[in-house]
């Protein structure tokens, strides 16, 4: 008998339905897969007879054989496929790891602006192999970042064809971010994913506005660890600290000028806090102090005021006010509900 065979087929490399390995793998017979491996990697037209010398098996078997995997559905033959009955019992496979034969990815509209409708795609295996053969951007892309140390699997890869497809991410961007994530020991593609997802939700999505975000990031990191260094923090900063170090930055805040209101927080309170230290800082900074010079001055001068009435009459530049400041002060304009120092 001639065969038409309409299976996923690459000559000599072929991908294998997940039907037969999933659900008929365990039943076939030692004919029956040895028929269906030489059909699925020879050629489309063949018959019995070739099939039969490369299974090495008679036609007979042959012809038994391909009936039965078009029966359950696995082979369509010349056009024609079968489709099984599916039992209650019978359950869906859920595909994980680098066994992973479809991705779910979002598709969304190419523009500056966060993208609020978004459509599920599926890749399969063999569309994300036709899409990195056929682009020899997206294929050298992906040849790069595996030099970086980053591991691909068949989601992940789904994940790098989204940022270069549909984020429309150009190839040199997506290498200069993955440089940065693994600089920063993040060798993962789900990683550098969520990150530039992040950039094109922000408006970032050139290599230039890529480039800038990468040099803001450090500039904030450097910060960071430089007013954790004056703290003697050695753990990561809690969310609500964090906040409070991005807001100073913001602000332009020096670490000079932080040291010291650090000491007084210590001296005033005898441990950190910082919504007390952030409480300081905005009093110099609503008083016009920047220098540490500015607060000698205004140290001296308060100081001189108190003595000169005695202790009677205090100045607007005044450390009891602090306490009562830091303990109200909400830096995201929204009542936290503790508002207790946190260190």
């Amino acid at each position: 008998m001639d065969y038409c065979f309409e299976a996923d087929n690459w000559g000599a490399s072929f991908s294998f339905p997940w039907a037969a390995a999933g659900r008929y793998i365990k039943s076939c017979s030692e004919i029956q897969i040895k028929v269906l491996l030489c059909a699925l990697a020879g050629g489309r037209f063949t018959n019995s007879s070739v099939l039969a010398e490369a299974a090495g098996c008679d036609e007979a078997d042959v012809d038994a054989a391909v009936e039965y995997w078009q029966s359950v559905g696995v082979l369509r033959v010349n056009g024609e496929m079968k489709r099984p009955v599916i039992s209650a019992n019978d359950q869906p496979h859920v595909f994980s790891g680098k066994q992973e034969a479809v991705s779910l990815v979002e598709a969304v509209k190419p523009t500056r602006t966060p993208v609020e409708k978004k459509v599920t795609v599926r890749y399969s295996q063999r569309e994300m192999h036709q899409k990195t053969e056929n682009d020899a951007a997206l294929k050298n892309l992906i040849n790069e970042i595996q030099s970086l140390q980053f591991s691909i699997n068949g989601s992940e890869l789904a994940k790098l064809i989204e940022l270069y497809e549909l984020y429309k991410f150009d190839a040199a961007s997506i290498m200069l971010a993955a440089d940065n994530c693994r600089a920063a020991g993040k060798c993962s593609i789900a990683y550098l994913h969520t990150m530039m997802v992040n950039w094109y939700n922000e408006g970032i999505v050139s290599y230039a506005d890529v480039e800038n975000a990468i040099i803001r990031s450090a500039e904030r990191k450097a910060f960071e660890n430089k007013v954790l260094k004056l703290f003697g923090m050695e753990n990561r900063p809690s969310k609500k600290q964090r906040a409070f170090i991005e807001e100073w930055e913001k602000q332009g805040q020096n670490t000079e000028l932080i040291e010291i209101a650090y000491n007084k927080c210590l001296d005033m309170k005898g441990k950190l806090s910082f919504s007390y230290i952030n409480a300081i800082l905005s009093n110099w900074a609503g008083s016009g102090i920047t220098t540490s010079e500015q607060v000698e001055k205004a140290d001296a001068d308060h100081r001189n005021k108190v003595n000169a009435s005695n202790g009677g009459e205090k100045s607007s530049y005044d450390l009891d006010a602090y306490e009562s400041f830091a303990m109200n002060y909400d830096l995201s304009d929204a009542a936290w509900n503790n508002r207790k120092d946190d260190k």
